[in-house]
């Protein structure tokens, strides 16, 4: 009995390969996306992709061919050729704006882009191009299954935009003890926190503002220091009045109390 079950599993699988070598070298578009179609539902999606492709090829993007068109970019999602699904989507979205598998294929254009986005050190075009394709989707679907999901992948691409500007911003401030441009520093990151006033950021980069304020101030020339020094009191009251219980109240309260040392020189003038 075993061993008829196992001729009978072999024959099938000759059976199968010999339709799909038959599809591949067929020039019958019919045959291809039905055969195609049998390989993507037993998740042969190589196999089914080749098929596609095809089809693709001597059809372009007629209407009654649109499931091939989205089976193919999903096809290619699935085995995580995002480089791939990304602008196949695209075209379908653009070649299909309403209709069958329309709203998936938006999720999965969102999708494709944002598992390209790079780390936030690097370039970040497609994180922004994934974040107007969560909006959109978003927009347009506010009841999907998967809006709450697209929301959080959105607020994730935010925040690591937000982590590229603040770590430049901060940057002027790490080079500053070897520039002495502290004043790079505090407008830097007062761009960044105009830029983005709800960031999770902001609290470091009001320390980091007050951090470069009190070296312009305790480096300063004489003539300069009394200016420089109630600047960077005021940028100390910023980051308290942000939060008064910050994470960086002991360290930003020594340096409150050097410069309160130093302002004393002045207030006897």
């Amino acid at each position: 009995m075993k061993k008829l079950s196992v001729i009978l599993l072999l024959a099938i699988s000759l059976g199968s390969c010999s339709t799909y070598q038959k599809a591949l070298k067929s020039e019958d578009s019919a045959l291809q996306s039905k055969v195609g179609d049998e390989m993507y539902e037993a998740g042969k999606y190589k196999k089914a992709i080749k098929l596609y492709d095809l089809v693709i090829k001597r059809e372009g993007m007629k209407p009654n061919f649109r499931t091939v068109v989205f089976n193919d970019a999903k096809a290619n999602y699935i085995l995580k050729r995002y480089e791939i699904s990304a602008p196949f989507l695209k075209r379908f979205n653009l070649t299909y704006p309403v209709g069958e598998h329309v709203e998936e294929a938006r999720h999965l254009e969102a999708m494709s882009l944002y598992n390209m986005s790079e780390v936030y050190s690097l370039d970040q075009h497609i994180t922004y191009d994934a974040i107007a394709k969560f909006d959109d989707y978003i927009q347009k679907y506010p009841e999907s299954e998967f809006a709450e999901q697209a929301k959080i992948y959105k607020k994730e691409l935010v925040e690591k935009l937000e982590k590229k500007a603040y770590e430049a911003a901060k940057q002027y401030n790490t080079i500053g003890e070897y520039t002495r441009d502290y004043t790079a520093a505090i407008v830097a990151l007062d761009n960044f926190m105009l830029d983005y006033p709800g960031s999770v950021y902001k609290e470091d980069a009001l320390f980091y503002k007050f951090d470069s304020a009190y070296k312009l101030a305790i480096n300063s020339v004489y003539s300069k220091m009394d200016e420089r020094i109630q600047s960077a009191m005021k940028a100390y009251e910023g980051l308290l009045n942000y939060n008064g219980n910050t994470k960086y109240k002991e360290k930003a309260d020594k340096m409150l109390t050097r410069l309160e040392k130093e302002s004393k020189q002045f207030s006897n003038i």
